[in-house]
């Protein structure tokens, strides 16, 4: 039996270029930032791409015409504006060079359903 309770996500990114305008030439990795700061790193795909697999956990929907809450490791934000982030986290300095915020308000309850269902992932592109 599918956990209704965990949703299946994957982010894709072109390159693990910053994604800044300003410069910054500061030693770096790029990845999947968790709330612990530790920078999970992506699959390098045939296509080029970067693929980050991870799972958050859907609270219990009281009331279905509220927007999901999602929650775990790689959830960040209030319960209501919740995002994930791509950073590139500098390694002989403290800090970033940048970071990318994958938003999560526009996943409603239909989505997060389907995708349970299916066994599939829900797939974002941010190069």
């Amino acid at each position: 039996m599918r956990d209704k309770g965990m949703l299946h996500m994957r982010l894709l990114r072109e390159d693990a270029a910053p994604a800044s305008a300003v410069a910054d030439p500061s030693a770096h990795v790029f990845g999947l930032q968790d709330n612990k700061d530790v920078i999970h790193p992506g699959v390098l795909r045939e296509d080029g791409k970067y693929a980050f697999d991870f799972d958050l956990r859907v609270a219990p929907a009281q009331d279905e015409s509220k927007p999901p809450v999602f929650t775990g490791p790689f959830a960040f934000g209030k319960p209501q504006d919740r995002f994930v982030y791509l950073s590139w986290q500098r390694t002989e300095l403290p800090g970033y060079v940048n970071r990318v915020k994958a938003r999560l308000a526009d996943i409603d309850w239909a989505l997060v359903r389907e995708a349970q269902e299916s066994g599939g992932r829900l797939e974002a592109d941010m190069s």
